[in-house]
């Protein structure tokens, strides 16, 4: 039987993982190597295939193009800067979606409505931009005539739609 004092104790912190292992030495160590030559390998290159977004990169990668006005976010670029129906779809959706995570508005969704109106596009082309982007996973409604753009979205807007703003290459 072994005592308290014969047993290893080891805590182990790597990003959001933590774990403890206690034990006989040989047992902790040996746990120990397996863990950082099995596990982290995997936690490192599922970490590189998540996809996310860094709001601050975004801030800086919109400036010129979105401003933050006392009553909200605006677009500061022309509509012929924007390019087609579905880049200007996706930059207002980016625009709610960085309002509502700076807390400058109280939803990350825009209705059909209100994309019509800030687009100036005919409700009937925008639904069906719309349902292209639901289809394709870069928008997603949330409720009777609201949409909201997907993580997904807002990458392809930063590597798609982004740079042509940027270069004035409306399509």
């Amino acid at each position: 039987m072994e005592s308290e004092e014969d047993l290893l104790e080891l805590s182990a912190r790597y990003k959001d993982v933590e774990l403890k292992f206690k034990g006989k030495p040989d047992d902790v160590i040996r746990s120990f190597l397996k863990f950082i030559q099995q596990i982290l390998p995997t936690y490192d290159l599922a970490s590189k295939l998540a996809l996310t977004i860094d709001l601050e990169d975004l801030l800086r990668s919109l400036e010129g193009i979105i401003a933050f006005a006392p009553e909200g976010p605006v677009v500061t670029v022309s509509k012929e800067q924007l390019g087609g129906e579905r880049d200007a779809i996706l930059l207002h959706l980016v625009k709610a979606y960085v309002g509502y995570r700076t807390g400058m508005l109280k939803k990350d969704s825009l209705a059909t409505g209100e994309i019509a109106s800030l687009t100036g596009g005919k409700s009937s082309t925008v639904g069906a931009r719309l349902s292209e982007l639901v289809s394709s996973g870069r928008v997603e409604r949330v409720g009777r005539g609201e949409y909201r753009i997907t993580t997904l979205g807002v990458r392809s807007f930063i590597d798609e739609v982004l740079p042509k703003i940027k270069r004035g290459e409306g399509t």
